[in-house]
């Protein structure tokens, strides 16, 4: 076992930063101080970070705000509570990325299926598609409900055709809408048949209507939201992302996923740009494996390039492994592979020592036997048999080398971490750390966050146009 280290031996280059971290902890085990020892150091530092938290809590966001006060960053920071906007910044999830980045956004709240709920999954990704690009085609923002009422509304679909560029996006979009067409027996004209729409679409428009009505739909739907992620990214700014997985654990997931896709889009947009993040730009993802989808595995390489470090946090190594949600050791041996720098507190779980174990590698140990032997004989004399004298004396020695490989860490060290207590494995190093404990100065009850006027920009507004009464749309 490695013997402990002062954290001041710890030293992390950015340029190995951007080479991207991994952490595992069981419930428990000091994750949460380490997190924000973490993020104090970041703020120290000018740089800027993301932290998206597993829980949801008013004092989680208190004692957020109270260390980028401490160090006089509290006017970078932005909070995204999708379960009460009243303590939230507005953001859209739709506002950045091109047609096929949209669609594959959106298509993320269906889960792949096989037989008959593969056909279905297919639709409705065509007619995705078909929105996706005419919209963009048209060049105004859009949100949730823009979405949610195109997917069922024929007038709607109709505004759009009539307000949108003679381009190829808007006649892929009228094919799909013939395809939606049925002709009437009765008067013999062509009408949108809503059986086949809501075959193609209910699934989906029905996930997407959780994002347009309640809490989550006051966060999520302003045409100029006070967070743009590409922005933030350029500014570092820091950001907090407040998941509320107890309460609203598939919501939650779902707008993780956005998130993380929308992040996708903005480290893309960055590795072009002549300019990157300075100092390194820190993404923490609590709760990874709960939101982690296939199509991030290539975002680790694109964000090295963009001076951005991932950095995810698992409780089981199996959790990046579950094919149920589209994962797989392929997946996982990518996150592993990918992060150079791998810290782990206790865990309690067979598979994750041993994979921990394992990671850390092997030491090639040296094993000396040496043994030394004496033997001495007696025998009676001649003249008097009472007197012993010597017969025979004998030495021996011998020595054996043997090489093997032992573990450096054993998969049984990691269960029995104490609180605070961790092992870091980098590069070319093991390390067992103890993490000091971070005293947070809370002196706010109530959560204190800046807030921002931004300039109104004219969005689609389909949703507002929408006649709930007779459903269509008003010119």
């Amino acid at each position: 076992m490695v013997e402990f280290a002062d954290l001041d031996d710890l030293k992390i280059a950015s340029r190995l930063m951007t080479r991207h971290c991994l952490g595992i902890a069981a419930t428990g085990g000091g994750k949460s101080n380490f997190l924000n020892l973490i993020l104090k150091q970041q703020m120290m530092r000018g740089g800027g970070a993301i932290h998206i938290d597993g829980k949801n809590s008013k004092e989680a966001i208190i004692e957020f705000l109270s260390l980028a006060k401490q160090h006089n960053r509290w006017q970078d920071v932005r909070i995204i509570n999708i379960d009460d906007p009243n303590f939230s910044n507005t953001y859209n999830p739709l506002i950045r990325g091109d047609g096929d980045e949209l669609t594959s956004r959106v298509m993320q709240l269906l889960p792949d299926a096989g037989g008959s709920g593969a056909f279905f999954r297919s639709q409705a990704g065509r007619g995705m598609r078909a929105i996706a690009g005419i919209l963009k085609s048209i060049d105004k923002p859009y949100n949730f409900g823009d979405l949610n009422v195109l997917m069922s509304n024929e007038a709607a679909m109709r505004h759009l055709l009539r307000i949108a560029p003679p381009t190829k996006e808007a006649k892929d979009f009228q094919i799909f809408m013939d395809q939606m067409m049925a002709t009437d027996p009765r008067t013999g004209e062509k009408a949108l048949n809503t059986q086949k729409l809501q075959h193609t679409f209910g699934d989906l428009a029905g996930r997407l209507h959780s994002y347009y009505v309640g809490k989550a739909g006051r966060v999520l739907n302003s045409y100029s939201p006070e967070i743009d992620l590409y922005d933030a990214v350029r500014n570092n700014l820091l950001i907090y992302v407040a998941l509320p997985m107890l309460s609203k654990n598939e919501i939650a997931v779902d707008f993780a996923k956005f998130f993380v896709s929308d992040l996708r889009t903005a480290i893309g947009q960055i590795q072009n740009d002549d300019y990157k993040p300075a100092p390194t730009y820190l993404v923490l993802m609590d709760e990874f494996s709960s939101y982690a989808m296939p199509s991030l595995a290539p975002v680790f390489e694109q964000a090295r390039s963009s001076n951005i470090c991932m950095f995810p946090f698992i409780q089981t190594y199996s959790s990046l492994t579950d094919k149920g949600r589209g994962l797989g050791d392929d997946f996982a041996a990518k996150i592993f592979g990918n992060t150079w720098n791998k810290i782990s507190f206790l865990l309690q779980e067979p598979e994750s020592c041993e994979m921990m174990s394992k990671t850390a590698g092997e030491t090639l140990k040296e094993n000396v036997s040496e043994s030394i032997s004496e033997n001495l004989s007696f025998q009676a004399g001649d003249d008097d048999a009472s007197v012993l004298r010597t017969g025979s004396r004998g030495r021996g020695h011998s020595k054996s080398i043997s090489q093997q490989y032992s573990a450096i860490v054993r998969p049984e060290d990691f269960r029995t971490l104490n609180d605070g207590e961790a092992i870091y494995i980098g590069r070319s190093e093991v390390l067992k750390l103890q993490v000091p404990l971070v005293h947070l100065n809370v002196e706010d009850k109530e959560i204190d966050m800046p807030r921002f006027r931004m300039p109104a920009r004219s969005g689609l507004g389909i949703a507002e146009m929408y006649d709930s009464l007779g459903g269509e749309i008003k010119k």
